[in-house]
């Protein structure tokens, strides 16, 4: 298992108002625009932050429709698994999170009725953890290349063909608990800035962006970040 907790995710003014897409002409008011400087500041100067991951490559042992087995005996159910990722060699799963202090100071202002506030520091959060997934993306097609196999597209659960209920497993064989994330009864992560993935390892994988994730989202018609974040990140 890998466990990398020295990341940094830079964020800037034009990032934050870039990943607003549409909205941008709209909510880029001076007000706005200081508002979001001021909490970009602090959230740099006062540590909110703490992104990291941890991930390890299983070797897949048998596959059948809809499951594949990995080496220990854990088997993975999910139909996108096997349709995507059939010929992989290996299955890497990965959990990454920027922490909890961004969510707790947005529970603080939602309770103290500072609700604008806390809208544009979830705003902040959300797209720095797209950012740090990014990131992560990148560091398991080089842990791939070590391996002298190639990089499939990335898989979460929640997506459709991926129930939300093997969440669980994903994350604790990826080593979750390690930096701090667990999960609720529901299959949700904690901190809620947080995500798991799978990606496949083998020979000629089939590869693909967070567009055709998004489209494969079971959250995607409620997403208020789903065409905003890919207007303001990379692909």
């Amino acid at each position: 298992m890998t466990v990398i907790t020295n990341l940094r995710v830079p964020l800037s003014l034009d990032d934050v108002t870039r990943a607003w897409g549409s909205r941008r002409a709209r909510l880029a008011s001076p007000r706005m625009l200081s508002l979001v400087t001021e909490l970009l500041e602090r959230v740099d100067t006062e540590n909110w932050l703490q992104p990291a991951v941890s991930f390890r490559a299983w070797p897949v042992v048998e596959s059948g429709p809809g499951w594949m087995e990995l080496s220990g005996g854990s088997r993975l159910r999910a139909s996108l698994l096997s349709h995507y990722l059939r010929g992989a060699s290996h299955l890497a799963l990965g959990v990454c999170t920027v922490g909890a202090a961004i969510e707790n100071h947005v529970s603080e202002w939602f309770a103290a009725n500072e609700r604008l506030r806390a809208v544009v520091l979830d705003d902040i959060g959300t797209f720095a953890l797209y950012r740090l997934s990014d990131q992560f993306e990148t560091l398991l097609q080089k842990e791939a290349a070590v391996l002298g196999l190639e990089a499939s597209g990335v898989l979460s659960p929640g997506e459709d063909g991926f129930e939300l209920s093997e969440q669980a497993k994903v994350a604790e064989l990826a080593g979750g608990e390690s930096i701090g994330v667990s999960i609720t009864s529901t299959g949700m992560l904690i901190p809620r800035k947080s995500l798991s993935m799978v990606m496949g390892f083998g020979a000629r994988m089939p590869k693909w962006g967070r567009g055709e994730r998004c489209a494969r989202c079971g959250a995607r018609e409620r997403c208020p970040h789903r065409q905003q974040v890919l207007a303001g990140a990379p692909a």
